[in-house]
């Protein structure tokens, strides 16, 4: 068994493209599988850190590769500060609150796509 460690999302695309061509699949193949279409899921192989953790684990599973978490060293994560659920401004008395925004997986198409 081979471990890749990967340490940034940028990292992932290579892997992802290594891993199915290992397996000796195509983008249509893996797109056929995934009842998507082939440049859906060459934007998802191509931008992976943009779909849900559910797809990528999905995909994951057709290629039969497993995701271990292992901490490299013991001394202790660093703290995340967390960003404000609300900001008011100052120069008027309405609030604002963080939008998240959610990215596509690919460009709509005509085909509803839901895996």
């Amino acid at each position: 068994m081979m471990t890749y460690p990967i340490k940034t999302l940028n990292q992932l695309p290579l892997v992802l493209k290594a891993f199915r061509k290992e397996q000796g699949l195509t983008q249509a193949v893996m797109a056929e599988k995934l009842g998507i279409t082939q440049q859906s899921y060459a934007y998802f192989e191509a931008k992976p850190a943009t779909v849900t953790l559910e797809r990528l684990f999905t995909v994951l599973r057709l290629l039969n590769v497993d995701i271990s978490l292992d901490r490299s060293s013991p001394t202790p994560a660093p703290e995340i500060e967390a960003l404000p659920a609300q900001t008011t401004d100052s120069r008027s008395a309405t609030t604002r609150t963080r939008s998240t925004k959610t990215t596509p997986l690919a460009v709509p198409s005509k085909k509803k796509e839901s895996w």
